[in-house]
């Protein structure tokens, strides 16, 4: 990756922690990939891993949260 995309606007981080601590993961996962996808232009795999990723070390708690009642959803 270029160095432009090593790292997210600080607009966007407040966004997407804000939406995190507010149980909104979900929508702060569909902002995440919209913007890498469109803006650094990576392929939907790609910016799929890079979201779970993002959370997985960023907002651990609301992931586990978020996958947990997901599940009980589904079921």
């Amino acid at each position: 990756m270029e160095q432009s995309k090593q790292s997210l606007s600080d607009e966007l981080v407040v966004l997407l922690n804000r939406l995190a601590l507010n149980g909104d993961i979900h929508i702060a996962g569909h902002v995440l990939y919209a913007y890498v996808s469109r803006f650094w232009r990576l392929e939907r795999d790609v910016a799929k891993q890079y979201v779970i990723q993002y959370f997985q070390e960023n907002h651990p708690k609301q992931l586990q949260w978020y996958l947990k009642n997901r599940k009980k959803i589904r079921s």
